[in-house]
């Protein structure tokens, strides 16, 4: 997708901050949910909580973190939204949203893209599995590992300790417990449902049908993370540009749009919000950089995205990313 540039203009300095619904945030920019974040580098989901805060963009804690989600709230007070994915029992689910609400997280981010686990061939191959079991295999990499090794064993075994009080049987093994917690599919009455009782903004996640989102909007839902799931759910599945470019005008104007899945660099977030979206989640590159360089890998890439926001604002002429729109398209996109 191109977009074509306006030169003749002073882009010494450009604006990055957008606001998302009532708040201010320095970037487009924010941290996706990801799940057992504290395998790939222990520390690394309050690692992250800590750098969004800093700088001031929205960290999405996964209902399947490692990290309590009162402590990350305590780390991340003014920019921490939750990740949910509703579990079948009603109680439960209460339980849980009322923990988030008490903990002052900012927004409640329903996930719907999962209604059952996917068959993850590499992960398959790759013998992941919960609990962990310590084959050789693993026993030789994590020698060959010692950074690694030895912070994890200082850490302690990650563990999913935001839902693992709800486990009524000990004997079930933890990737059991949570495929039987977790809602095969979310109806509407259950989003209706969330939406009683969560008094904040509600955002749903993993949305692609148009019907999908007019039916989330008439459930009274504030935004929507158009997302494919980081292509690991359904290999058939668009692009989030895909869904974002056919996405109605009327659509983008009555709902918050944000994206997630495939979010690279900052052009990419330029290029959507030219498409209708106010912002750009990633978590590959949130947890790469944390896994190469530790508490600093985060900051890092915050930096990395930043400057290329910026430079791409500059090079396209365009003083303000809110002022990104469809006018800036090479090719007129059809929002009718």
């Amino acid at each position: 997708m191109h977009l074509t540039p306006r030169y003749l203009r002073d882009v010494s300095t450009v604006d990055t901050r957008v606001t998302l619904f009532g708040a201010g945030y320095a970037l487009p920019l924010g941290v996706s949910p990801v799940g057992l974040g504290n395998m790939m580098w222990p520390g690394a989901e309050a690692a992250l909580a800590r750098a969004a805060q800093s700088a001031r963009i929205p960290y999405v804690l996964s209902t399947f973190s490692t990290t309590l989600l009162e402590d990350i709230a305590q780390l991340a007070p003014d920019v921490c939204w939750f990740q949910l994915y509703v579990p079948r029992d009603e109680r439960v689910m209460e339980d849980l949203i009322a923990r988030v609400k008490r903990a002052g997280f900012r927004a409640l981010v329903v996930t719907v893209d999962v209604p059952v686990g996917a068959k993850r061939n590499r992960e398959l191959k790759n013998g992941l599995k919960l609990p962990f079991t310590m084959t050789p295999r693993i026993v030789w990499q994590s020698l060959t590992h010692p950074t690694w090794a030895l912070r994890t064993l200082t850490h302690g075994t990650p563990d999913f300790v935001n839902v693992t009080s709800y486990r009524t049987d000990p004997s079930q093994g933890l990737s059991d417990f949570v495929t039987s917690m977790t809602r095969p599919g979310v109806p509407l009455d259950h989003l209706q449902r969330i939406r009683a009782l969560w008094n904040g903004p509600l955002i749903i996640k993993g949305l692609q049908a148009e019907e999908n989102f007019r039916a989330a909007i008439d459930c009274g839902v504030d935004g929507v993370i158009i997302s494919n799931h980081g292509g690991r759910q359904l290999d058939a599945a668009p692009a989030t540009l895909e869904t974002l470019r056919q996405l109605p005008g009327d659509i983008t104007d009555r709902l918050t749009v944000m994206i997630d899945s495939g979010v690279r660099t900052g052009l990419d977030i330029v290029r959507a919000k030219a498409l209708g979206a106010h912002a750009a989640f990633s978590g590959r590159s949130f947890f790469y950089g944390v896994g190469a360089l530790g508490e600093a890998g985060g900051k890092q890439v915050i930096e990395i995205t930043r400057d290329e926001i910026t430079r791409s604002l500059q090079q396209l002429g365009c003083q303000r990313f809110e002022d990104m729109d469809a006018s800036w398209l090479a090719e007129p996109c059809d929002k009718d």
